[in-house]
């Protein structure tokens, strides 16, 4: 097994499934060992105007900066990733990595349902089927990604050198979804992306209209990315169970998209389908190939789609 990937599921026993339920979110994951006062650890606070502030997780290198900056390799949901990245970054070859982790939000306020909101489109009602009487709250990721790149990168920045051609974004799930987004809608802001079981699903796959038109733009700029970019889709090699496969459904997902994104010339994509995972548990083997892109490599067990 790669090393990182033994770290990762061991510290993964510890830390409570990452999947969208309100349950699973109220739970807060304990400190990292050897996180609490670490000097190359900080942990703060930021908003964006009114409203709760973001808790925000930094983790320097221990090796001074390259010429250009830090790599940096940014986590959503990180009071569940960050401790797997954390303790597997030096496993995965990527010491010289800075992390970066957001959770929503803050402590006290902390409210489970903040995560849809955060992550997600403007969502109708119906679009949730049996919880169409009692919808989460959504439409927040405009308002997210401002606060990332507005307030949150500045902020970084001040606190340490960074390379601005090598930023990565690791999301799952709901945050997979969002990582999309932003490749389809900011390109800029990243020039990575590691997204693991990302929700394409989610509000009737409105997600792959943003492709369409992402696809159909580049096209008429001349098919080719201002800047060559990564991107590596993962999807869980098991079904996810009960009342999400009625959600999913059978239409396109992460190996489609994949597929389209392979064609771009500039943008290199790998796949994997981690095989014997369902959508929680390759939470850690995520992780770990976040870690591997960060550094400018592709995973060992990602292929072209």
């Amino acid at each position: 097994m790669n090393p990182a990937r033994r770290v990762l599921l061991g510290a993964a026993l510890a830390l409570p499934t990452l999947l969208p339920a309100r349950a699973a979110r109220a739970q807060r994951t304990p400190e990292p060992a050897g996180t609490e006062g670490h000097p190359l650890v900080e942990r703060f606070a930021l908003g964006l105007g009114e409203g709760p502030p973001w808790s925000i997780q930094l983790a320097r290198p221990a090796t001074p900066p390259p010429a250009m900056g830090y790599p940096l390799l940014t986590v959503l949901d990180g009071n569940g990733t960050f401790p797997l990245a954390w303790q597997a970054r030096e496993a995965a070859g990527a010491a010289g990595v800075a992390l970066l982790a957001i959770d929503h939000p803050a402590e006290p306020q902390h409210d489970p349902d903040r995560r849809f909101l955060d992550l997600t489109p403007p969502t109708p009602a119906e679009a949730f089927g049996p919880r169409r009487d009692n919808p989460p709250p959504s439409g927040g990721r405009e308002r997210f990604l401002d606060f990332l790149e507005a307030a949150l990168r500045p902020a970084v920045a001040a606190r340490l050198p960074l390379d601005p051609a090598r930023q990565t974004l690791f999301g799952h799930s709901l945050g997979g979804l969002l990582g999309l987004h932003a490749l389809f809608t900011r390109p800029q802001l990243f020039n990575a992306y590691a997204l693991a079981d990302p929700s394409i699903w989610w509000n009737r796959r409105s997600v792959l209209d943003e492709q369409a038109a992402f696809l159909a733009g580049l096209r008429a700029a001349g098919g080719r990315l201002a800047r060559p970019m990564d991107v590596l889709i993962s999807v869980a090699g098991v079904s996810r169970p009960g009342p999400y496969r009625a959600a999913i459904g059978n239409g396109p997902g992460g190996l489609e998209t994949a597929r389209a994104l392979a064609a771009i010339p500039g943008l290199r994509v790998g796949f994997r389908r981690m095989e014997g995972e369902t959508h929680g548990s390759m939470v850690p083997g995520a992780v770990a190939d976040a870690l591997v892109l960060a550094t400018g490599r592709m995973p060992e067990g990602s292929a072209p789609p």
